[in-house]
């Protein structure tokens, strides 16, 4: 159930590379959030594209952007739940939505040429997350989109360490209700 939000500059990019963005990249978060690219991912995956005028909403280095680099800037937001993804699928991520921009501008993507493409990971931590009325994470992420089963043995280590940090620190545990209980003395 990844999200993708591309923010790009007005007509930096036309209808036609707009959908070949959105297949591939679709591909692109599925795997990294969940190891596999399947129907019900799909099903799963957003891709949103935001234009804003450059002229008036576009600022670098205090000012309007009126010279943005062949192709355009983009900003690529990519939210998974926590846990969904190791450092190394985020760097393989970040490798992958650039070299498919690239591609698809017919630009050379290498550092530093493509500097003004930034790809940001944000993760939800667990519980923060609804779908259908219900809280989720990564666990019932994983299930209903069908990803890769050895996915598992990460989220879950991750999500027991993340406990034990908070036992361990005294957080404050919720009863089945949310609220607040005190710690056991």
């Amino acid at each position: 159930m990844p999200l993708l939000r591309i923010t790009h500059q007005r007509g930096a990019l036309t209808e036609a590379q707009k959908a070949r963005l959105a297949e591939e990249l679709t591909s692109a978060i599925l795997i990294a959030e969940v190891g596999a690219d399947t129907p019900a991912g799909r099903s799963l995956a957003y891709v949103l594209f935001d234009e804003v005028d450059p002229k008036t909403s576009w600022y670098v280095g205090g000012k309007p952007d009126t010279s943005p680099p062949k192709g355009g800037r983009f900003l690529f937001d990519v939210v998974f739940p926590v846990g969904a993804c190791t450092q190394a699928d985020k760097t393989a991520l970040h490798e992958t939505i650039n070299r498919i921009i690239a591609n698809t501008l017919g630009v050379d993507g290498s550092f530093p040429n493509r500097a003004s493409d930034w790809v940001i990971v944000h993760e939800v931590p667990n519980g923060s997350w609804g779908a259908s009325g219900q809280t989720i994470g990564i666990r019932e992420i994983n299930h209903v989109v069908g990803g890769a089963p050895g996915r598992s043995e990460y989220f879950e280590s991750l999500l027991a360490a993340q406990a034990r940090v908070r036992e361990a620190h005294g957080f404050p545990s919720e009863d089945r209700r949310g609220q607040a209980q005190p710690e056991a003395a």
